[in-house]
């Protein structure tokens, strides 16, 4: 085994990524295999040894998530992180534990995996942990925008969260599975059976579920394919699906992350370890779907767009300052995208079919943006979407997204001489905060920017302005 000094910590690359992840190690050589699968969530990854005596060496600015991969010294646990949460208070940053063996229950992790693990299984923790951390911090800062701007007064409610758990069982009944369900019942977990595909997709289609615990000891079939169908449902998409596994002959480890699973848990582990996971997950779903609506029915008519329920000009002139205000203090970027709509073509359109084209194409352009990300209408055609902790570069995918949606799809008028379609064209602009950039210059310069890529548009000829 490599063992690291205390002072090696391995810079981030030259190019930057949108957060960072900070592994704090006393095992180099398994903990190397997790950067690829790290990296291909879009996270910048910087790496620290712990020799087992001397704390780690900590960087001066405050990771995204610490990840503690931890081998030897699994019992140095907790005083480890203790050392993390002191040197970067008053900041709370998400601290997930890949440990080679069990600790207590009342251990000081936000989130647990023990060995054996896939790496890709440990990089989605990670990831899901620093989304669920970044959801929180923008809803606290929506609340308070909303109180300090807007006299508005909101708190979030907890009533879903004392509900029981609900959790859905797909495959057959044999004993490993059931003594997993009766652990569940145990802890007041709701767990309903189905023993077909067929009774499983009947019941996520009627009823809602904080996870998806797969039979797979003894194929990998159906379970592959319910989790592989339900990635491609919108509503179904962020429901967590686990496989309990036999671990000595199951070989799809990488086809079942690659499908949409989010825990492959071996039958052998103790009930504790089996039951608390399955837990852990359905409680991160149900805090994500809480925040989610929350977010959602924030702020009311004085903050939204009465047409397509983004918020308004006046919300994200107040809320932007608050916000890029945050992203200076903790160093982490802050990306603006403004965009300007235009019909596709020069043929004569009614106001109203064009306003309700541009407010439903500024709907499908809200769905596709992360809970966190501000989206606000300034005009009857324009939108601009913040992007706390997102670098340029991300930005231009999500733009890419945008744009193909939006000028493939066909928006339907009703002009005299009968229902027809028009489509939609997207100018925009992209600008990711420097130093002294104020909230509302980020703001008129994306907005001049779209208008000049406007009036070079208008000046196109017909045949081009499509194209």
């Amino acid at each position: 085994m490599s063992r690291p000094t205390r002072s090696s910590v391995t810079p981030a690359p030259a190019q930057r990524s949108n957060t960072r992840v900070l592994v704090i190690t006393d095992d180099v050589d398994r903990s190397i295999a997790l950067v690829d699968s790290i990296r291909a969530q879009s996270l910048d990854l910087q790496m620290t040894g712990f020799d087992g005596h001397a704390m780690p060496e900590l960087p001066e600015q405050a990771p995204s998530a610490v990840l503690c991969f931890l081998t030897d010294y699994v019992e140095r646990a907790p005083e480890i992180v203790a050392e993390v949460r002191a040197r970067y208070a008053p900041r709370t940053i998400p601290v997930i534990a890949r440990l080679a063996r069990e600790i207590a229950a009342d251990h000081p992790f936000d989130s647990v995996l023990y060995a054996p693990v896939h790496p890709v299984q440990v990089a989605h923790r990670v990831a899901a942990m620093i989304r669920l951390g970044q959801m929180e911090h923008e809803i606290v800062r929506r609340m308070d925008t909303l109180r300090d701007s807007f006299g508005q007064t909101v708190s979030l409610r907890d009533e879903d969260l004392r509900k029981p758990f609900n959790i859905l069982f797909v495959g057959q009944a044999d004993p490993a599975y059931m003594a997993v369900i009766n652990a569940l019942q145990g802890k007041n977990v709701d767990v309903v059976a189905a023993f077909t595909s067929f009774t499983a997709f009947d019941y996520l289609h009627d009823r809602t579920f904080d996870a998806v615990v797969m039979n797979a000891l003894h194929d990998q079939e159906p379970a592959l394919t319910i989790t592989e169908t339900m990635r491609r449902n919108p509503r179904l998409y962020h429901v967590p699906t686990l496989f309990l596994i036999d671990a000595d002959s199951f070989g799809a480890r990488s086809e079942a992350f690659a499908s949409g699973a989010r825990d492959l848990i071996d039958a052998s582990s103790p009930m504790e370890e089996i039951a608390g996971r399955i837990i852990e997950l359905a409680n991160y779903h149900r805090l994500h779907s809480r925040l989610k609506a929350e977010f959602k029915g924030i702020g009311g008519a004085d903050c939204t767009d009465s047409e397509t329920g983004v918020f308004n000009a006046d919300f994200l002139s107040a809320h932007l300052k608050r916000v890029s205000r945050a992203c200076r203090e903790r160093g982490v970027p802050l990306s603006i995208l403004t965009m300007k709509l235009h019909p596709a073509s020069t043929e004569r359109v009614s106001a109203d079919d064009l306003r309700r084209a541009y407010g439903r194409a500024i709907q499908m352009i809200s769905g596709l943006v992360r809970m966190q990300d501000i989206v606000a209408r300034v005009d009857i055609d324009t939108i601009i979407v913040a992007f706390p902790e997102e670098i340029r570069a991300s930005v231009e995918v999500v733009l890419e997204r945008m744009t193909g949606l939006i000028e493939c799809a066909a928006f339907e008028t009703s002009g005299d001489a009968g229902k027809g379609s028009l489509t939609l064209e997207i100018e925009a602009a992209i600008i990711e905060q420097e130093t002294h950039e104020s909230p509302d210059m980020l703001i008129g310069n994306g907005i001049r920017s779209v208008a000049r890529d406007g009036e070079r548009l208008a000046a196109r000829p017909p045949e081009q302005r499509a194209g």
